[in-house]
């Protein structure tokens, strides 16, 4: 990032004290090139990228708790980079993932608020793989490439 040569402090003029607008310029150029720095790209290409990345670990069933939890982290992570039309699509499977985890499996009430949730997820489900499948090429359920049919005009 380019800081305007008036922000910055010219050690030929030491004694001057920097006014406090030029302090607040300074420290706000440098919060904003810390946040924009750190924050996560919600490009569709990012996403792509990082749903290929973890696309192996996303199509296996789980078989224990650990790859429970490990499904939901990769969940929080495709939710963290996820562009605005998918991301409470893809929160709401992680919620779902995150709630069945938790279930407590002698306690019919338990049980049966999990399959609730299954079936009002339902519906993110499909529309988190719409979007993956136009726009990764990629089926979410099976990790198997997709063809996306080319519009016509």
């Amino acid at each position: 990032m380019k800081i305007l040569r008036s922000c910055v402090r010219d050690p030929r003029r030491a004694g001057e004290k920097l006014s406090m607008t030029r302090r607040n310029l300074l420290l706000g150029s440098v919060v904003l090139t810390l946040v924009a720095c750190t924050e996560t790209p919600r490009t569709a290409t990012n996403f792509c990228r990082v749903l290929a990345d973890r696309l192996t670990e996303l199509t296996t069933a789980p078989t224990n708790n650990d790859d429970v939890q490990q499904l939901i982290e990769h969940y929080d992570r495709l939710v963290e980079v996820a562009p605005v039309e998918v991301e409470d699509d893809l929160a709401t499977i992680r919620d779902l993932f995150v709630q069945a985890s938790e279930v407590k499996v002698n306690d019919p009430a338990s049980v049966q608020a999990v399959a609730d949730a299954a079936y009002a997820a339902e519906h993110a489900a499909q529309d988190a793989g719409i979007y993956v499948g136009i726009t990764c090429g990629v089926d979410l359920s099976t990790g198997l490439a997709v063809q996306v049919p080319a519009e016509t005009p």
